[in-house]
């Protein structure tokens, strides 16, 4: 606020691990200077971070950033853009969840704020907040190496030596339960000792024996005990999920739970084909088959009163964006009735169509994929690199193996309030 005052320029990172209150620094800084009559621009990397702030946008919706962006990228902003003046106008710039991208586009926002604001300092002089959590998971390099993915960081752009960085360290989610958040905390710095092997031992009161098969559903009953008189119930879905690395393991989980989840059971078909197949090389029956990350499954079963999560961004506006969680209130040939569940569009009654899918090349399928389907999966269980920036104050962690990273772990505990209200399953 004093460089405000003094109208000079600086960039900062706020670094705080999960649960210490970025979000309501943020909600509170832009609060103070839209009252006072500024212009305060607030975006994040990830659609589901964007709608904790008001007036969110994600970052390269809001700047036109290209979704893979090089070292010679740059922003698709005209300087005779009305966008271009209300950067020039704006007092602040908030980009939240900055970890989580390539510092390409991060460089390639700088460029065209020196562009636009005709100032050769960094960002063109302006005051920029970025903000998120180096211990959680970081930008992900399909088939990179380790040495791609330090490369990737924004701490390795030339920029960082000009971003004065910010702690905060008081966790406000498990403010009640000191202990656990010091677990969490030693977690993602890598402090936790070892046993053996890269392992760390679990607390007794959190980890839950493995006995056979009925061990998955005593973890259902513990995160979700009585769900036959809650099935309609939004509050009490929104505070629990399962939380699993692999999307494989999360569809099981979700088969499970549906199955036990009370109702009648409709079943929706996707239409699948291939983008200028003219010779149909492939058949249905194979491409029903394949599930990439990212496209709804072939078949979906929903009842009414499931929690479900949309996996693109429909109308971002509206607070319709790819990881929000919604309740299933109705389902028909051509649409579904729901009511989301998280973010500052709480409680609002939408309608979702099916819509074509493509299949990225990320996939590495050597074809591109349309899959015809609404555009949700069933959200009881969630894969844990989905569930960054949201609290979920009764989780149940699944571990059939290993985590892919300590950071990964880290995510999953982090999310929760407590040990009594995190249960594991390893």
């Amino acid at each position: 606020m004093t460089v405000i005052d003094r109208k000079e320029s600086m960039i900062f990172f706020v670094d705080g691990p999960g649960g210490t209150g970025k979000t309501f620094l943020y909600r509170t800084i832009l609060a103070t200077l839209r009252k006072a009559g500024h212009i305060a621009i607030a975006t994040a990397t990830s659609g589901i971070a964007k709608t904790l702030l008001p007036s969110g946008r994600t970052t390269h919706s809001r700047f036109k950033i290209s979704l893979a962006p090089d070292a010679s990228s740059t922003c698709s902003i005209s300087k005779q853009l009305d966008l271009a003046e209300l950067i020039r106008r704006a007092t602040i710039i908030i980009w939240d969840e900055t970890p989580m991208v390539n510092r390409c586009a991060l460089e390639s926002l700088d460029r065209i704020f020196r562009d636009i604001m005709e100032v050769n300092l960094p960002f063109g002089g302006k005051v920029l907040i970025l903000g998120g959590d180096f211990r959680q998971v970081l930008l992900v390099i399909p088939k990179g190496t380790k040495a791609e993915m330090i490369d990737a960081c924004i701490v390795k752009s030339p920029l960082w030596k000009d971003v004065k960085v910010l702690h905060l360290k008081q966790n406000m989610r498990s403010i009640n339960d000191e202990e656990f958040a010091e677990y969490i905390q030693h977690i993602g710095e890598g402090n936790e000792p070892y046993i053996m092997d890269d392992l760390i031992k679990l607390p007794p009161s959190m980890a839950m024996q493995w006995e056979g098969q009925n061990s998955i559903y005593n973890l259902i009953d513990q995160v979700f005990p009585s769900l036959q008189e809650h099935a309609n119930d939004a509050r009490y879905m929104v505070d629990r999920a399962l939380l699993t690395p692999i999307n494989d393991d999360v569809e099981q989980l979700n088969a499970k739970i549906i199955s036990q989840f009370p109702g009648d059971e409709f079943t929706l078909h996707s239409f699948d084909e291939v983008e200028e197949d003219t010779q149909h090389l492939y058949q249905q029956e194979f491409l029903n088959s394949i599930s990439p990350g990212g496209l709804p499954p072939h078949i979906l079963r929903l009842k009414k009163g499931a929690q479900i999560m949309l996996l693109r961004n429909t109308d971002p506006k509206a607070g319709l964006c790819n990881g929000i969680r919604l309740i299933c209130r109705g389902c028909f040939n051509n649409v579904i009735d729901a009511e989301i569940l998280t973010g500052q569009y709480v409680g609002t009654r939408v309608f979702l169509p099916s819509i074509p899918l493509k299949t990225t090349e990320n996939v590495y399928l050597p074809f591109v994929m349309i899959r015809r389907q609404f555009p949700i999966r069933l959200s009881f269980a969630l894969a844990i690199n989905k569930v960054q920036d949201q609290t979920i104050p009764i989780v149940g962690i699944y571990l059939p193996d290993y985590v892919f990273s300590h950071g990964q772990l880290y995510v999953a505990f982090s999310r929760g309030v407590s040990q009594s209200t995190t249960k594991l399953l390893v």
